[in-house]
């Protein structure tokens, strides 16, 4: 007999507790409530290829969007100089490859050792803008590398010393060469989910 009192005592104590949490608990559906998560995120698709066209090595990553980049895109969306960005209105269309292969943070502003840079070529096929976001796929070719390449930088200058960075990666290196080229592929998401 105690022991079925004991189980009623503390089934009533237990179902108490739960009404009283419950009573305090925000019952709305926050599934509905507007949130912004909205972020960049970068992926680099790097492909070394030999003087007949071999595929001799391939790295593909998620990269490291800087904070410098951050600042940009908000003084060409304001017109106003947060400082920290030279041309906020330039377009992200260059590509640096460097020797270095320092890991990278978002607090990073450039290679650790330059080597080489290219214009690049922003594809004509910019995905749609979905729930998913909206993206866009700049393709870079180096001819002729002869080097061992460990980082590469998208920025948005073909004057290295006043490039504004948007993405940097550092990666196990591609022993490249003086035949070898290399072809990077830097897809940016403006994610919208």
């Amino acid at each position: 007999m105690k022991l079925q009192l004991a189980i009623v005592v503390a089934s009533v104590i237990m179902g108490g507790a739960l009404t009283l949490n419950y009573a305090f608990t925000d019952s709305s559906d926050s599934s509905n409530v507007l949130k912004s998560t909205a972020g960049m995120m970068g992926h680099v698709t790097l492909t070394a290829t030999d003087e007949d066209g071999n595929v001799i090595a391939y790295r593909q990553l998620d990269n490291t969007v800087v904070n410098q980049a951050d600042v940009c895109i908000m003084e060409n969306l304001t017109g106003q100089s947060l400082g920290g960005c030279t041309s906020p209105t330039a377009a992200y269309s260059v590509v640096q490859i460097g020797t270095a292969t320092a890991t990278f943070t978002e607090t990073s502003t450039g290679l650790g050792a330059f080597h080489r840079q290219t214009g690049g070529s922003w594809g004509s096929n910019i995905s749609s803008t979905t729930q998913a976001g909206t993206s866009a796929t700049l393709t870079a070719n180096f001819i002729d590398v002869n080097a061992a390449i460990g980082e590469a930088a998208l920025i948005n200058s073909a004057t290295s010393a006043s490039a504004d960075r948007l993405a940097l990666q550092q990666f196990s290196a591609i022993s490249l060469g003086a035949n070898d080229d290399l072809t990077v592929q830097w897809t940016i998401t403006v994610d919208g989910s």
